[in-house]
């Protein structure tokens, strides 16, 4: 078996959830067998697989699995309930305990408690301190939380683990062991000769990576964005912590997949003697059926669109501000932003301050980016740094030219200057120089000779079909079992 692990997925989820949608379609497509395995306690995860379309047998949920046990982890969840949720109020109107009730009939109690701020004298804190796991009326799980004093999310501690397989009370001090002691299990139901694919959390690397139980194993750890800030800054040598671990523990992994060719020729640079070990596989592309656009010129307005998580990291305001510029200075020009997330609120009152709502749009999520394409005259991305940058692939395989700052490695390996469509120069530390870029970027490839740059987009997909991916995958699996 092969197995997918990450920490969670929702409704709404970012490029390393979709490129693990995108892998399941290319392992079904090679008939290789798979499933997800989500790390966190997510209390709507069945709402979202099914909003996504992924069936209950293709998921593993760790905390789901100890409560429900082994049937679970091979059938999933047979019959789904209505999830329901209770809170109790003290006097002092403040929630002291959370009842609810998964989807998954799962049985979650959190108990809730109030504390001194240590950063503000007189103020009260309230958090998550305990929570419990019944199915039914039998507990299975209890767990506490901690804040994390470094920031980020709280750490989980001291779990206890009920009438498991062969243990009637097992305890574990943190995330890791737990963690560790769930692969074993799953070694233990599916076999020992699986492979996992690892997409997410350095809690997972040191759990597999340090896990000597089980020498038939294989690991395959994902890389899903640029590992450094700045190959020229020899300062920060390893911007993306979430890859500090494997990239210093390497010889742990029988494979490092990256999604270009050029982060693996970058990677090689500081691994020489690592050529057999990391590869690049495509997390995205495009069906083996050409698309055909009929298109014969650009629009009038000329239409813009943007697909992406509404985060600070997208710099999606930039491109919003380059846009109102151009209509400020006569240019018939539109953006719709399709998405959601966190800057949703910010990037609203941006349109709205600027007066531009005729012309710049948020649409929201869609699951269907394909269909929306062929309305559109360019993709845009203000993104600096994109490990792939799925939506590229997707927007240049519905004929659209795309406009993108050179980012590493994404853009520059799929976007060629002038060819299939814009690549700019961009400074971090200055946004005003990044919006004027922009703001050239969408001018030049309006005078671009639209038949040439029609063809060169239809040709620069050619790498990412469907078939040639999925038998990138095969060749993966298969040698490695054989290995």
């Amino acid at each position: 078996m092969n197995f997918f692990v990450n920490e969670a997925m929702g409704i709404g989820n970012s490029g390393v959830e979709h490129a693990q949608f995108y892998r399941a379609k290319r392992f079904e497509q090679a008939n290789l067998p798979y499933k997800f395995v989500f790390m966190e306690l997510v209390e709507n995860l069945h709402e979202a697989m099914d909003k996504w379309h992924i069936r209950e047998d293709k998921v593993l949920n760790m905390w789901e699995y100890f409560v429900l046990g082994d049937s679970y982890a091979k059938n999933g969840v047979k019959t789904l309930v209505n999830p329901v949720s209770e809170t109790v109020i003290d006097s002092t109107n403040t929630n002291r305990l959370i009842n609810s009730v998964t989807a998954s009939n799962l049985r979650i109690v959190k108990h809730v408690v109030k504390y001194p701020n240590p950063d503000k004298e007189g103020q009260l804190l309230v958090s998550v301190n305990r929570i419990e796991l019944f199915n039914g009326t039998v507990k299975k799980v209890s767990y506490e939380t901690l804040v994390n004093p470094h920031g980020g999310s709280s750490v989980i501690q001291n779990v206890h683990l009920f009438r498991q397989p062969g243990s009637e009370h097992l305890f574990f001090r943190n995330d890791v062991q737990l963690r560790r002691y769930f692969f074993q299990q799953i070694d233990r139901i599916f076999g020992v000769d699986s492979t996992f694919i690892i997409d997410r959390s350095e809690d997972t690397q040191v759990a597999l990576m340090t896990d000597t139980t089980n020498p038939k194993r294989r690991l395959v750890n994902v890389v899903h964005a640029d590992h450094l800030a700045d190959r020229n800054d020899p300062k920060n040598p390893l911007w993306n912590n979430y890859y500090e671990y494997v990239l210093t523990h390497l010889n742990l992994v029988d494979r490092l997949v990256v999604a270009t060719k050029l982060q693996r020729e970058d990677l090689l640079i500081d691994f020489p003697d690592a050529k057999a070990k990391i590869t690049a596989i495509p997390v995205g592309g495009v069906s083996d059926k050409k698309t055909k656009n009929t298109k014969k010129d650009f629009g009038t307005p000329f239409k813009l669109v943007t697909i992406s998580r509404l985060a600070s990291e997208k710099h999606i305001d930039l491109i919003i501000r380059a846009v109102i510029k151009l209509q400020n200075d006569g240019h018939r020009v539109t953006l719709d932003v399709y998405g959601a997330g966190g800057e949703q609120g910010k990037l609203a009152d941006l349109i709205k301050n600027n007066h531009a709502e005729k012309y710049i749009e948020l649409k929201g999520l869609t699951h269907h980016a394909v269909e929306k394409y062929p309305k559109y005259d360019a993709f845009i991305s203000a993104s600096y740094s994109e490990g792939f940058g799925l939506t590229y692939i997707e927007a240049l395989n519905g004929g659209l030219p795309v406009v993108t700052f050179n980012a590493r490695f994404g853009a520059q390996e799929l976007i060629h200057d002038g060819e299939n469509g814009v690549s700019l120069p961009f400074k971090r530390d200055d946004e005003e120089y990044n919006v004027q870029e922009l703001y050239n970027g969408i001018l030049r490839l309006q005078s671009m000779d639209y038949p040439k740059l029609k063809q060169a987009v239809e040709n620069s997909v050619t790498e990412f079909r469907n078939a040639k991916i999925a038998r990138s995958w095969e060749e993966l699996i298969n040698g490695l079992r054989n290995s």
